[in-house]
């Protein structure tokens, strides 16, 4: 916080000890100085016109100089100093913050007891980091589906053919290396089998019902939850009948990227053991792009990037990352490589998720 002048040592002593005298040839009252001032912010100690005060003139007795009494020196009076008035800090005047993982390029996911995490490079889409945190919950020895909801928190379903799918929470994932408890949410009713979970772009959270078996197309249909799933309710919706989907069975639902290079929801990427669609939610009819990865996709927004470009990833069953071009799906070199299990599943038995950008929904709206 700025002081206008350097008060003497003098004048400093003086107001310590409750004396009047200074020696300035002007007095405090003249030179709006201000005698001595507590540089909080508080304004509790002076206002600025000659008496023990802030050492700044405005009489505010903020320290700062401009008027409002925050002490951030911005003039608009919230305390943050972005200069936007809303208190938030980000300087958006909206007064919301946007959590910090839906605002960033990064990508989850899970094997066993493991939570990855891979932080992308905003300039390219490369990999900076991958952190892998410990889940100390015991969970169903499963497949792992997974999205991510706007506050940045994840939902992870895992299933296991003859057991059922149990549905979990992350409310705060790790971005460093940690030992963490998840939110056991409940088994999702009926006994599905569930092998994918997928954010839309008004926040809702869809299930890929697998139906009565986890490697074909029987029984398959899109979910959707109706609930207050985070509080345990998993009470669901059908909204498309798949059984007959272009897809056989669908491993991972992802958003898609249209020919404007913005993210859609109705009209996605779906991967089933390494092909790639982009398929059509609402009727179940797509088409096969090429091969790449086996059961993780997702796609990020241009946004999230500097260079404005939408950015699909693709993740194998050996825990490889890999960039892929969302028209013709040329791939990348491996960007990174996560660790190996523990226990017997693959390095990639998961879904990928990540952050969804601003987009307008396609798909049906709450009845």
């Amino acid at each position: 916080m700025r002081r206008d002048l350097v008060l003497t040592t003098t004048l400093i002593l003086a107001a310590a000890c409750g004396d009047d005298q200074t020696t300035s040839s002007e007095t405090p009252s003249e030179t709006g100085i201000g005698e001595v001032g507590d540089g909080d912010g508080d304004g509790e100690t002076g206002d600025g016109d000659g008496d023990p005060g802030d050492g700044d003139g405005d009489g505010d007795g903020d320290g700062d100089g401009d008027g409002d009494g925050d002490g951030d020196g911005d003039g608009d009076g919230d305390g943050d100093g972005d200069g936007d008035g809303d208190g938030d800090g980000d300087g958006d005047g909206d007064g919301d913050e946007v959590d910090p993982l839906w605002g960033a390029p990064n990508l989850w996911y899970s094997v066993e007891n493991r939570l990855m995490y891979i932080e992308l490079s905003p300039d390219d889409g490369s990999v900076v980091q991958l952190v892998t945190s410990t889940i100390t919950t015991p969970l169903i020895d499963g497949f792992t589906g997974i999205t991510m909801l706007e506050d940045g928190s994840l939902v992870g379903s895992r299933v296991e053919a003859g057991v059922g799918t149990q549905i979990f929470h992350v409310p705060e994932p790790p971005l460093e290396a940690s030992e963490i408890e998840v939110q056991i949410l409940g088994m999702v009713p009926d006994n599905l089998l569930i092998e994918a979970l997928y954010t839309d772009c008004q926040g809702l959270v869809y299930l890929m019902d697998t139906g009565i078996h986890l490697s074909t197309a029987t029984g398959n249909r899109l979910l959707r939850f109706t609930g207050d799933y985070l509080a345990g309710d998993l009470s669901y919706e059908v909204i498309t009948d798949l059984e007959m989907a272009t897809v056989a069975d669908i491993d991972d639902l992802g958003p898609g990227i249209d020919d404007m290079g913005e993210i859609t929801d109705g009209t996605g990427f779906a991967i089933d053991s390494g092909q790639v669609y982009l398929f059509d939610y609402n009727v179940g009819t797509g088409s096969l792009i090429g091969s790449g990865g086996t059961w993780g996709s997702h796609a990020l927004g241009g946004s999230l990037f500097t260079d404005g470009t939408a950015r699909l990833y693709l993740l194998d069953d050996d825990a490889q990352l890999f960039e892929a071009d969302p028209v013709d799906l040329g791939l990348s070199g491996v960007l990174v490589t996560g660790p190996a299990p523990d226990g017997d599943a693959p390095a990639g038995w998961s879904g990928l998720t990540g952050p969804l950008t601003e987009c307008e929904s396609t798909l049906p709206d709450p009845q």
